[in-house]
């Protein structure tokens, strides 16, 4: 029987990330659940800002995602991103990659989906 390949989507961010953007993610997340889909790349290239009060609620995400059998992986993050990560001291529980194409080859495919399963 051949493996199936992760379905992977890709979200992409722009200005800051805060509780009502995290309340979607988390919206988003159970739509990717619903259609199979367990893997997400978010996409941190245009974001200025997050509010590190809803870091805790990324990493529970993740962890709802991997008991699927999928993750979360960031790609894109300015280092100044990548510092309210490392201060909340939740950077080392993601993988991150310079590119969206890393990311992806990182899940074992070759594009990212964009569009939510089930026209949702």
């Amino acid at each position: 029987m051949m493996e199936q390949k992760l379905k992977v989507y890709q979200m992409n961010f722009d200005g800051e990330i805060d509780a009502a953007m995290m309340a979607e993610i988390g919206r988003v997340i159970g739509q990717l659940i619903k259609g199979e889909m367990y893997g997400l790349i978010m996409n941190f290239e245009a974001v200025d800002h997050i509010h590190f009060t809803i870091l805790p609620v990324l990493v529970s995400e993740q962890k709802r995602l991997q008991s699927f059998g999928g993750d979360i992986r960031l790609a894109m993050m300015s280092e100044y991103l990548k510092d309210i990560f490392r201060t909340t001291g939740v950077l080392e529980k993601f993988l991150v990659f310079d590119t969206v194409a890393q990311a992806a080859k990182s899940f074992g495919v070759s594009k990212t989906i964009t569009n939510l399963p089930l026209g949702l």
